[in-house]
């Protein structure tokens, strides 16, 4: 894999297998990904270097700090006249504006992953629309499960979110560009709070935010290169199963984790500010194939919506214990 830098000593930081040989690169990058570095870098001296790797990244370029979203500028680049190719990855240690999901605002606090990759299946992908977010989203809990202190404590809240004990820890986003059933291009969009948690403003969709570190404190295996390394494999290994036509995999495992399935939830109408309004309220019954949600005493799904995850109900105390403390 060849990497990409403005800067070495962060670089260092956060590839899977750091090297301490890097050369002045600017003149060796490929005409394909040329517009790509120029919005990345700018001016600022470019580095590169090469890991060992047996996934199917070739490129991964690391930028310190973004001036913009990296997710946005791998969608408009894929909309070109020339295509980005497979297997290239952007990671940035913070930055401005990010955002999550419906443009919601993003908080790419140092210490965090913020990745997005872009992907070239030129081939149908089976439910295109929704499988690319099930991949990111799935990949996540594949990295959290592997994580001392974590397993099986994350689960995913409709649609995008990844939580540990009620508290944000991730959000994904995709996007696919199609022609007839053919996937030409898809890019995937990842925010993991490993080190750091932001200062955040609680709403009711996101009470309540938090990072790895506050769950799996050991510096040795929860930082951003433990973090970032498990990532992208889980990535690779379960875009491979979506391209050998696989999806009903991964759509299982989501919904083993959905934190939404048998709970009283409610579905907001997005908005840009102001109270959002309530559309539906009801127990979550299903997800379909696409990810549509099917609530108890409604017809149709819902397929768009902020989803509000509504209080678990308090089990009742038992009767003889009640009586015996009233005594």
């Amino acid at each position: 894999m060849v990497v990409y830098s403005d800067s070495i000593e962060y670089a260092e930081q956060v590839i899977p297998h750091p090297t301490s040989h890097w050369t002045a690169a600017r003149s060796r990058v490929s005409a394909e990904l040329q517009r790509l570095s120029v919005n990345l870098y700018g001016d600022k001296p470019l580095h590169e270097s090469t890991v060992p790797s047996d996934l199917l990244w070739d490129y991964l370029f690391v930028v310190e700090s973004a001036p913009r979203s990296h997710y946005d500028l791998l969608v408009e680049l894929s909309r070109e006249a020339t295509p980005l190719p497979d297997g290239v990855l952007c990671l940035a240690g913070a930055g401005q504006q990010f955002h999550g999901f419906k443009n919601r605002p993003w908080a790419a606090s140092p210490g965090n992953i913020h990745l997005s990759a872009h992907l070239a299946p030129s081939r149908p992908i089976s439910h295109a629309g929704v499988a690319f977010t099930i991949l990111a989203a799935v990949s996540v809990i594949d990295v959290l499960d592997s994580t001392p202190g974590l397993q099986n404590r994350a689960g995913i809240k409709w649609v995008n979110d990844v939580l540990i004990d009620g508290a944000k820890v991730c959000g994904v986003l995709a996007y696919t560009q199609t022609m007839d059933e053919t996937v030409n291009a898809a890019v995937i969009g990842i925010g993991l709070n490993v080190e750091t948690t932001p200062a955040v403003e609680p709403t009711p969709s996101v009470p309540r935010v938090g990072s790895l570190r506050d769950f799996a404190p050991d510096l040795k295996t929860c930082n951003q290169r433990v973090a970032f390394d498990k990532l992208i494999q889980a990535l690779d290994h379960n875009y491979r199963l979506l391209v050998d036509g696989r999806y009903e995999v991964l759509l299982e495992r989501y919904r083993r984790r959905s934190l939404v399935i048998g709970r009283h939830v409610a579905i907001c109408s997005e908005t840009s500010g102001g109270d959002p309004e309530v559309i539906a309220k009801g127990r979550v019954t299903a997800l379909g194939d696409d990810l549509e949600l099917y609530l108890e005493g409604f017809e149709k799904p819902f397929s768009h919506g902020r989803l509000l995850l509504e209080p678990e109900p308090r089990a009742n105390p038992d009767p003889q214990v009640r009586t015996q403390q009233v005594r």
